[in-house]
C-alpha cells in the first residue's frame, strides 16, 4: 500500500473516532453537593440546636444529591409529597430521621430550591445513549434522503 493512502485512512479512523467522541458526550446539570443557604435556615436557633439542624438539614441535602436528582432532574416539578426516596438514617441525623415533620419540611425547602439555577451545575458527561441516538438520527436522516432520492426516479 502506498504511504499516502495509509495516511489517508489513519486520518480517516481519527476524524471516525473523534466524531464518535463527540457525538458521545453530553451536557448534564447535577444539584451541587455543597447544601445552599436557602435549603438551612437555622439562623434563628441556639448554638448546640442550631448544629443538630444544620446536621439534619446537610442529610437531606445529601439525599436529594444522591437520590432525588436522578429521579427528578433538572427543570422537572417535583411531587407535593415526598418520594420514598427522600429519608436520611438514624446514622445520619439522629432520632430526627424518624420524623415526619421534618422530612416533610425539608422536602418542601427542596422543592422551594429545585428551580433556582445557583444550586445546580452544568457538566459534561460521556454518554453511549447520546451516541446511539446520535448514529440513529444521522441514520433516518440519510433514509429519508435517499427515500426521496430514490423516489425522484
Amino acid at each position: 500500500m502506498a504511504e499516502g493512502k495509509r495516511h489517508d485512512i489513519t486520518y480517516i479512523v481519527i476524524l471516525a473516532i473523534a466524531i464518535a467522541a463527540y457525538a458521545s458526550i453530553r451536557s448534564e446539570y447535577r444539584l451541587r453537593s455543597e447544601m445552599p443557604a436557602e435549603f438551612f435556615e437555622g439562623s434563628k436557633a441556639s448554638a448546640s440546636k442550631r448544629a443538630a439542624e444544620e446536621k439534619i438539614a446537610k442529610a437531606y441535602w445529601n439525599c436529594a444529591v444522591n437520590q432525588v436528582q436522578w429521579k427528578y432532574g433538572y427543570a422537572h416539578r417535583l411531587p407535593e409529597e415526598p418520594p420514598p426516596e427522600f429519608a436520611v438514617t438514624i446514622e445520619q441525623a439522629g432520632n430526627a430521621a424518624k420524623d415526619p415533620v421534618l422530612r416533610a419540611r425539608y422536602w418542601q425547602r427542596l422543592r422551594d430550591v429545585w428551580g433556582i439555577s445557583t444550586v445546580w451545575h452544568k457538566q459534561y458527561e460521556w454518554n453511549p445513549s447520546t451516541l446511539r441516538n446520535s448514529v440513529q438520527s444521522a441514520g433516518d436522516w440519510l433514509e429519508l434522503h435517499m427515500r426521496r432520492l430514490v423516489s425522484a426516479w
